[in-house]
């Protein structure tokens, strides 16, 4: 038996022989950055599909509580459960409509490009048109501060392995007027810098929990 494997503790050479078993080699060092990836990917699937009608939701939130609970019992660093995503979704919308004085009401929004591609959600923003330039979130067209969600919006992104992670913001504009469908769209600044390749969306969990 090799030193790592002799060292390495029970609980860890258990999780990765169940992995063995389904085919899949998982060296017990990288067991920690495999189990983060997965974690991530999935709670990236599921805020690009919230709302979709079909995609697997239940298997989805299974994963995130059954990849979280490992993660609890080896040690390691936690991972969000779907509901967390989902909070954390939630309180990116908060965040965005902070600035906001105006009357306020949720406008569905889909982003086209960049990190957050596919995602869609509500924003708040003002619920009617109004004459306020002091506003930091309304913007102008044809003369007129009109209704909708907020111009421009950031959102947190990371990228690079999950072990040696970069952090950054992306930040996205409006379209003047929603689609046929009422859906408000959303593209990454063309005066930004593109984004980092392989930048995704930063989802944390909540300080409460801890962590290493």
């Amino acid at each position: 038996m090799s030193t790592i494997l002799a060292s390495t503790p029970p609980a860890i050479l258990a999780a990765v022989t169940a992995y063995a078993r389904g085919g899949e080699q998982v060296a017990p060092e990288v067991l920690d950055l495999h189990l983060a990836d997965v974690a991530e990917n999935a709670a990236c699937s599921l805020i690009r599909h919230r709302f979709r009608a079909g995609f697997p939701h239940v298997a989805y939130h299974e994963l995130l509580s059954a990849v979280a609970a490992l993660r609890s019992i080896l040690d390691f660093s936690p991972s969000p459960t779907a509901r967390e995503v989902m909070e954390w979704q939630d309180q990116q919308r908060i965040a965005q409509a902070a600035a906001c004085r105006a009357p306020k009401r949720p406008y569905a929004v889909r982003f086209v490009n960049g990190p957050y591609r596919g995602v869609e959600m509500a924003l708040d923003g003002p619920s009617v048109p109004y004459p306020d330039p002091a506003d930091p979130l309304g913007h102008l067209s044809t003369s007129q501060w009109i209704a909708g969600p907020p111009a421009f919006v950031v959102f947190p992104v990371v990228w690079g392995d999950t072990a040696y992670l970069s952090h950054g913001t992306v930040r996205y504009r409006r379209e003047d007027r929603p689609d046929r469908d009422g859906m408000w769209l959303f593209r990454l600044r063309t005066d930004d810098p593109a984004p980092p390749e392989g930048a995704r969306p930063h989802i944390t969990v909540p300080s409460k929990q801890g962590g290493r």
